[in-house]
């Protein structure tokens, strides 16, 4: 019997190092509203002052060209639901092979992100908000880099499409942006 802890179990392990005073517990999905392209997928809630953080665990599984795997993470202003699913939405996304994701990509939702919020499109970033020991984890067994989902608007989407990942954060920064915010005007 494999005595190696599954893909879950070390993103659980890396997030509690990352985030050693936060409560981590593995959020509820409704499996049977997924498409389901990652069947060990899981998606853990990370409670934080400002809301929480939605982390995938098991997209990883499957390596990209480059050796490692991605995982992915949302910011919400509160516990939601609607967040993890829209985590393993996009995980499952990721792992069809005909819709891999990349830094800068912008992803329509397709409806808003959380109930009555202005964004209603992802844009895949690094997470440079967040402790610089949060973007890779890497073992014997698995490397895996995690991308941050970040909410933006129609208009923030095109202004991406145009100009780039870098030229959008600028923006972004520049307006001093809260991207976990419901509602909020566009940056652009």
């Amino acid at each position: 019997m494999d005595s190696q802890p599954g893909i879950d179990e070390r993103v659980r392990a890396h997030l509690a190092r990352v985030f050693p005073e936060r409560e981590i517990a593995r959020a509820k999905l409704a499996a049977d509203e997924l498409v389901m392209n990652v069947p060990e997928l899981a998606v853990f809630e990370v409670s934080s002052a400002r809301g929480a953080i939605y982390v995938s665990a098991g997209a990883s599984a499957e390596p990209m060209e480059d050796g490692y795997g991605l995982e992915f993470l949302l910011c919400a202003p509160a516990a939601e639901p609607l967040a993890a699913q829209l985590v393993a939405m996009v995980a499952n996304l990721h792992a069809d092979p005909r819709y891999p994701l990349s830094l800068g990509q912008v992803l329509e939702i397709g409806h808003p992100w959380l109930p009555g919020a202005s964004a209603d499109h992802l844009i895949v970033a690094l997470p440079g908000i967040f402790d610089p020991e949060l973007e890779w984890l890497s073992d014997r067994e698995l490397t895996a880099r995690f991308i941050w989902l970040v909410p933006i608007t129609a208009r923030e989407a095109e202004f991406a499409k145009q100009r780039g990942l870098d030229a959008l954060q600028a923006q972004l920064g520049a307006a001093q942006v809260d991207v976990t915010a419901v509602t909020r005007a566009s940056a652009v």
